[in-house]
């Protein structure tokens, strides 16, 4: 075992307590003290200034980089005031330079020129703004300042003092900086919306004023109010003369399942408390109250439905906020709120103090500061939700019948929405035709003509009784497809390809060649007037002769070679098909009347007109004459003309590209009863909620879904006395 060495050192005197000399000392801890030089002193010296020299440079650093972004503001500004001047000694030259005679013409000119030019700059600086937030030149330089720490204690408490202040300083400045010049606000008038910089309002809650009975959010003043009290019978309209009154307010409500423990343990305690009242008045010999036996009686079904979990209990609590600009205009709001809640049976009070954890109430937190809450079953909390369905009012619409929701008159006017057409859909039975011919009767009274594609003959006696022309079609009464009114190149070539496509129902595709068909038809109408018997020689040829003869000497002869012309000179027409029995004739007959409909409509776009088309599912069945029909419906708007589309096949339109087309681009949508199979395609391309869908499927007669411009309306189409003989006539 190694013992520690140790060794005697002499003793050196000096101030203080002499050292032993026997003392073992250990020997690592010897060490050799090197004395303080000038040479120690000065390269102390010299490493505490090259700290100084550190922070200095730090300081002109920061210095640098702050005066070369001032640098760059003024230059912006230099630029800016240039291109300023340059307008003004522009303005100068031309109109102060002593010309006592200059054109009109070349003021305007040089005014339009420099007012394009200045309208460029603002365009530029508005750029700029866009791409730099709204804020001080200086943010962006502010640092934070930090603590220097040092050995030496004079130093420490300076650099203490002096940090104190610098972090004051630097509070102080992010405060201002954060108190932005630039105040956006953003308001609704009669011309739009309207964009504010008044440059000096601040909304944090700093700037809050509170009094007792309201609270100054800038300029404005704000009261609150929370449900009191609420009438014992709820219907689905408790808020609906509130929601659509002019009143000024906001509404912030708060809602959460609660335990129906609760619930039923209040609704067990009403029970009890109406069964002693009545108790008490046999024991005092009077007869039974038929109300607390009518109220036992509601409240022990509803302590059922609680038990089997029909009803739930909601915690549910509403809070009002009106808004004013003085203490008048407040009080008259208080006024007439106070009134209209009143004769609703409905008790807001006033919430005073505290307005600012009021004012948390209407914040986007979700949280309820105020807790005057309720419990409520969910049947009652769902009546005191404020949605209230939209009203459709056109002031030159017509009638078409009464919100469902609200009670409202719904009136319609086509011709005043994004596009002129509407969509009938619904299945047979569910009133489509009824639905159609009161839009025809009404649109007829307000000087719209109406023009019907009728495959089977429902439209006839409401044409004959408003004085219409019926047009039936058959072998005794058919059509000159090749007849056109005008005499242009450009419309001859247009009506040859519509005859191209008609042929095509009739000519099998084996057989079918568009270009020698269309070469044939060419040479057709140069030969002069056009017939059958001329196109059927020039394809003698041709396998298309076969198929076309019999449209001329076959089982089809009559209906389309027929000399008859389709003129448009009545205010009601319908082309009633019904004598063309089967769908061999009646789709290519509703695609000609249809090509030659619109080629008339052309030619006249002044007056107002409504084309109905029955059975619109049949104009789908071929991909031109689809493309055709979305052509015709994507261009009525130009021409006045609506296209109506009427059919029970709805599911022909989900299933075709050009039937959904149609769809989109008919913006009045009329839905009736569907088949519950087609409920979920038509929630596809239709916006509608879950609840809507489902009631679809059940509708009764005469209601119906209302869509236009996104609004959602259900609403019962009332048929009023006078039309009963019209529109009865024909049922589905």
């Amino acid at each position: 075992m190694s013992k520690t060495q140790t060794t005697n050192l002499p003793v050196k005197r000096g101030r203080g307590r002499p050292r032993k000399t026997d003392q073992p000392v250990t020997q690592s801890v010897i060490r050799k003290r090197t004395p303080i030089t000038k040479e120690v002193v000065e390269n102390f010296n010299s490493f505490r200034m090259t700290g100084v020299l550190k922070e200095q440079v730090q300081l002109l650093e920061h210095q640098k980089s702050y005066e070369e972004n001032e640098l760059l503001k003024l230059k912006r500004e230099y630029e800016l005031i240039k291109k300023r001047n340059e307008g003004l000694e522009t303005i100068e030259k031309h109109f102060f330079n002593g010309e006592s005679k200059i054109p009109h013409n070349a003021i305007t000119n040089v005014l339009k020129q420099e007012i394009k030019r200045l309208m460029g700059i603002v365009t530029t600086q508005e750029e700029i703004i866009k791409k730099e937030p709204f804020m001080t030149t200086r943010v962006p330089l502010l640092q934070k300042p930090s603590f220097i720490k040092t050995r030496h204690p004079i130093k420490l408490v300076k650099n203490f003092f002096k940090f104190q202040k610098e972090l004051k300083d630097y509070e102080k400045a992010v405060l201002n900086s954060s108190q932005v010049p630039f105040h956006l606000t953003l308001e609704k008038n009669g011309e739009g919306i309207h964009l504010d910089n008044d440059s000096g309002k601040s909304y944090k809650s700093e700037y809050i004023k509170e009094r007792n009975a309201y609270i100054e959010v800038g300029e404005k003043l704000k009261r609150f109010y929370y449900l009191a009290d609420i009438p014992a019978y709820l219907s689905p309209y408790i808020f609906f003369r509130l929601l659509t009154s002019s009143l000024p307010f906001t509404l912030s409500i708060f809602i959460e399942p609660s335990p129906s423990s609760e619930l039923l343990k209040k609704a067990r305690q009403r029970q009890s408390v109406l069964e002693v009242q009545q108790n008490e008045r046999v024991r005092s010999g009077k007869i039974r109250d038929q109300q607390i036996d009518k109220n036992i009686e509601e409240v022990t079904a509803f302590i059922d439905e609680l038990i089997h979990e029909a009803e739930k209990g909601v915690v549910y609590s509403l809070y009002l906020q009106l808004e004013a600009q003085d203490e008048k205009e407040l009080a008259n709001l208080h006024k007439q709120l106070q009134n209209l809640t009143s004769s609703m049976d409905v008790t807001f009070n006033q919430y005073t103090f505290a307005q600012k954890r009021a004012f948390k109430n209407f914040l986007p937190f979700t949280q309820d500061h105020l807790q005057e809450n309720r419990i409520l079953q969910s049947t009652a909390v769902s009546y005191m939700l404020p949605f209230v369905s939209k009203q459709l009012q056109d002031p030159k619409g017509i009638f078409m019948g009464v919100n469902t929701y609200n009670n409202s008159l719904v009136f319609l006017d086509p011709f005043t929405s994004r596009n002129n057409n509407v969509n009938i859909f619904g299945v047979s039975g569910s009133g489509k035709s009824v639905t159609a011919k009161i839009l025809m009767n009404r649109l007829y009274m307000r000087g719209v003509q109406i023009i019907v594609i009728d495959p089977e003959g429902e439209y006839v006696s409401l044409a004959k009784a408003l004085g219409g022309e019926v047009i039936q079609f058959s072998r005794e009464n058919g059509i000159n497809p090749f007849y056109i009114q005008s005499s242009k190149e450009n419309d001859i070539l247009d009506h040859i390809s519509t005859l191209k496509t008609f042929f095509k129902f009739f000519i099998p595709p084996s057989h079918y060649d568009g270009s020698l068909l269309d070469e044939k038809l060419i040479e057709l109408y140069d030969n002069g007037t056009p017939h059958f018997d001329n196109l059927l020689k020039l394809l003698r040829k041709s396998p298309m002769k076969q198929d076309l003869s019999v449209l001329s000497t076959g089982s089809l002869r009559g209906v389309f070679n027929s000399n008859r012309k389709l003129e448009l000179d009545s205010d009601i027409i319908v082309l009633d098909l019904h004598d063309l029995k089967k769908d061999e004739k009646r789709d290519p007959a509703m695609y000609l009347l249809t090509s030659l409909i619109w080629n008339l409509v052309n030619k006249n776009n002044d007056r107002k007109r409504m084309l109905f088309i029955d059975e619109a599912h049949k104009l789908l069945v071929d991909p031109e004459v689809a493309i055709f029909y979305r052509e015709l419906v994507k261009q009525a708007r130009k021409r006045n003309v609506g296209v109506v589309s009427v059919t029970q096949d709805v599911e022909d339109f989900l299933h075709n590209e050009y039937g959904k087309a149609i769809i989109t681009n008919s913006e009045t949508k009329i839905l009736l009863k569907q088949s519950y199979a087609a409920l979920s395609e038509i929630g596809t391309i239709y916006p509608m909620t879950d609840e809507e869908r489902s009631q679809l499927g059940h509708l009764e007669i005469g209601e119906v879904f209302l869509f236009r411009e996104g609004e959602h309306i259900r609403l019962n189409v009332l048929v009023l006395p006078f039309e009963k003989p019209l529109v009865f006539s024909n049922l589905e």
